[in-house]
């Protein structure tokens, strides 16, 4: 078959991505950035597009010529400024729908979410249903596929509920009594190619989860025991619905947007339903998360990623209090007088040296300002690592004492560049 893959380098889409090349079939791999494909083949095409942008039917007839089905595993758990829910899960699959309808497309598949549906509240399951909608009137063979929380390798969810189960002190909302029913993405794949085939009965909406729910507190707990970290040194708090809502607000002032009170809201809700559906459309039961997670040893990389996964946001605010507080202390509190004597020795005397004093400390206040709103990061870390080698060679240069001075004062740079190096890296990490 001739298909038109949106999504192709996210998780779901990179994994249905493999398995039908591997089949066979022609992929036109639609993604925002082709390069990260990371293969090549005969049978691939990709195609940059962006669904952000690619709202209207026109941007998308001319990619489907010849193209006989459609998989949409377009997906995003939190919004940016410029991806939101409304766009990349209403817009632009709605666009590519009826694009499909009009070229002649047999067959689309979208892979929605478990719970878009008439009880949908949150804006993630609202949009999600408004493109499901939409589908179902079209005049073609069409599946809705709604996954709960789908693991497996490179699974964002999965990292996040790692790092969770790794932390000394994991916070239960309501006791973590919501039952969640996680599906292993081997199955969602093997769903995929079952509907493509012609012998399935078409136009269905299939819930897609696991063998059987498991509750948030036991998942914790099951997880937090394949990353090797003994149960009894872990402290379980039940916290009020209302008061993890009010903390989840902080998720994307810290950098992880996937904490927030939408996704609270949905885990509140649960997240299950009747595996015989999977059953019956793969012709065997999915599989188990037991034996296909919680029995395997978690690897050297998942265990540091999960202990590493909260340290990124500290790391963040303690780069930015340094700047503001270098800058405070020098304005404020520092007598001037002595940085005077510390400017002459480095040779800036006179009307130059309190337009260096206070310049330098309203720059250091400007890095950690630039810090906290996440300027062009890259650029900036990188501008903070040069600033700091450069003052201390120069500091170590003019003023050599300092080398050997007992309070380490050019000493301390080195670890503060090494936390700067390491934020560097840790940023560019996608969980």
């Amino acid at each position: 078959m001739n298909i038109l893959l949106t999504g192709a380098t996210g998780f779901i889409g990179n994994h249905v991505l493999i398995t039908l090349l591997q089949q066979g079939h022609h992929i036109t791999a639609c993604c925002r950035h082709p390069q990260r494909l990371l293969m090549t083949a005969e049978n691939l095409s990709p195609l940059a597009l962006d669904f952000a942008v690619s709202d209207t039917v026109t941007d998308w007839l001319p990619h489907l010529n010849n193209i006989d089905a459609v998989i949409n595993c377009v997906g995003i758990i939190a919004e940016t400024k410029t991806q939101t829910f409304a766009k990349l899960h209403s817009h632009a699959p709605i666009a590519l729908f009826q694009a499909a309808a009009q070229s002649g497309v047999k067959k689309v598949l979208q892979i929605s979410a478990l719970g878009a549906d008439d009880h949908a509240q949150s804006p993630y399951h609202v949009s999600k249903r408004a493109a499901d909608d939409l589908l179902r009137r079209l005049p073609l063979d069409w599946f809705i596929l709604q996954p709960s929380i789908v693991y497996g390798d490179g699974a964002q969810s999965t990292a996040l509920l790692h790092a969770l189960a790794a932390l000394p002190v994991q916070l239960l909302p309501d006791g973590g009594t919501q039952y969640l029913q996680p599906i292993h993405v081997d199955d969602v794949v093997a769903a995929v190619c079952q509907c493509l085939k012609n012998t399935t009965q078409a136009r269905q909406t299939l819930a897609l989860v696991g063998a059987s729910p498991i509750s948030y507190a036991d998942l914790l707990k099951n997880l937090r025991r394949r990353l090797g970290k003994p149960t009894a040194v872990t402290v379980t708090v039940s916290v009020p619905l209302p008061t993890i809502l009010l903390g989840a607000r902080l998720g994307k002032w810290l950098g992880e947007p996937i904490l927030s009170k939408d996704t609270i809201a949905m885990l509140s809700r649960g997240n299950t339903a009747d595996a015989d559906v999977v059953s019956a459309l793969l012709g065997r039961p999915p599989a188990t998360i037991t034996g296909q997670l919680f029995e395997k040893p978690a690897t050297q990389a998942e265990c540091w990623h999960a202990q590493l996964y909260f340290l990124k946001p500290v790391l963040w605010l303690s780069i930015a209090l340094v700047w503001l507080w270098s800058g405070i202390t020098s304005l404020f509190f520092y007598p001037h007088e002595l940085s005077f004597h510390l400017l002459a020795a480095l040779g800036i005397t006179g009307n130059a040296a309190p337009l260096v004093l206070y310049g330098l400390a309203l720059l250091d206040i400007g890095l950690g300002v630039a810090t906290l709103a996440r300027y062009k990061p890259d650029t900036l870390l990188m501008w903070q690592m040069a600033i700091v080698l450069g003052y201390s060679l120069t500091v170590a240069w003019s003023l050599p004492e300092f080398l050997i001075h007992p309070f380490g004062p050019l000493l301390k740079n080195l670890p503060f560049l090494l936390t700067l190096l390491i934020y560097h890296h840790l940023s560019g990490v996608k969980p």
